[in-house]
């Protein structure tokens, strides 16, 4: 695999972004104990997204997805949007459309990556979690999978219940406004996306976040999604569990042509 560290200017977003790109690269088989492996591009891609306290380094210093992607021959997208939550913010910043539209096209511009639904992905973790899950059910005509792990599925009845108090608060009210509309409320995504993307949530037993995800892929089965749930007993919000999980997603994503 090919690591890609890139960096331009977001029209979106108003300034410099960072964004790392894990990208199959083709290998003699010689020097090293290498085994030769053919990559065929265009590549299928996965947009993998991060949690609230890290950013586009995440993934690669908690887990192996290096690893893991090369053996699937998939492209790997690793950008960040702050602490966002994948949204157009109320307070002016357009996270989701840098996200879901100018990231995209910009990668288009340089990188053998597929544009077929079936070839494209979204998976993260807790914020990540809910920004895949949007990313899918806003964009099904695009995106075929998404994964969920440990994901902030309910943040919309979290704020509205009280759940969530003090300058969390204000910081999601800053990002979403005082209502929470909902083309950013994914279980009211749930309602509309159509064609289905199938659908991977998992959360611990021991996560703050256990009854919200168990409560979306209970309203995922019900309007019938093609959904995998795992429920993990006594695992907790930690990056042990996401490297696991992430194993658990990637298999269920189609099987790519590739010679290893």
């Amino acid at each position: 695999m090919s690591l890609l560290k890139l960096n331009f200017f977001s029209e979106a977003l108003g300034r410099a972004v960072y964004v790392n790109v894990l990208l199959p690269q083709a290998t003699t088989g010689k020097g090293r104990g290498w085994k030769a492996f053919e990559t065929k591009p265009p590549f299928p891609v996965l947009y993998l997204l991060h949690g609230l306290s890290d950013d586009q380094d995440g993934w690669l210093r908690q887990t192996s997805i290096e690893r893991y992607a090369e053996k699937r021959n998939l492209a790997v997208v690793l950008p960040t949007t702050d602490r966002g939550f994948y949204t157009d913010t109320a307070y002016g910043t357009n996270y989701f459309t840098y996200i879901s539209e100018e990231l995209p096209s910009v990668l288009k511009q340089y990188l053998p990556l597929s544009e077929r639904r079936e070839d494209t992905y979204a998976a993260g973790l807790s914020m990540g979690g809910y920004g895949a899950l949007k990313l899918a059910l806003r964009l099904p005509q695009r995106f075929s999978f998404a994964a969920s792990l440990s994901g902030a599925a309910n943040i919309a009845a979290r704020i509205n219940n009280g759940h969530i108090t003090g300058d969390f608060l204000k910081e999601m009210q800053s990002i979403f406004g005082e209502t929470i509309k909902p083309e950013d409320d994914v279980f009211s995504l749930l309602e509309t996306a159509s064609p289905k993307p199938k659908l991977f949530v998992c959360c611990g037993t021991d996560d703050a976040l256990y009854e919200s995800n168990d409560a979306f892929r209970t309203r995922a089965g019900e309007l019938g999604y093609d959904i995998t749930w795992r429920s993990d007993e006594g695992d907790a919000h930690e990056w042990g569990y996401w490297d696991r999980m992430i194993q658990v997603a990637l298999n269920l994503l189609p099987e790519q042509t590739y010679l290893r």
